[in-house]
């Protein structure tokens, strides 16, 4: 998750939308100081995933389309 708990290293990195799918690019240094998880601009969710958990993503994400 963006924020609290992002340990990724890489400068910049991508998460996606544990509702919608969405992907959005963060820097570590955005994960690492955000105080609030920012909503998904396409769904408003606030349920992201790293890469990790995109092994097992729901196949309805946009690059599997």
């Amino acid at each position: 998750m963006t924020g609290d708990g992002c340990q990724d290293p890489r400068d910049i990195h991508p998460h996606w939308c544990g509702f919608c799918g969405a992907r959005q690019m963060f820097t570590a240094l955005q994960c690492a100081q955000l105080l609030i998880v920012p909503s998904c601009p396409r769904c408003s969710g606030t349920d992201w995933r790293n890469e990790i958990d995109d092994l097992t993503a729901p196949d309805y994400r946009e690059d599997r389309q």
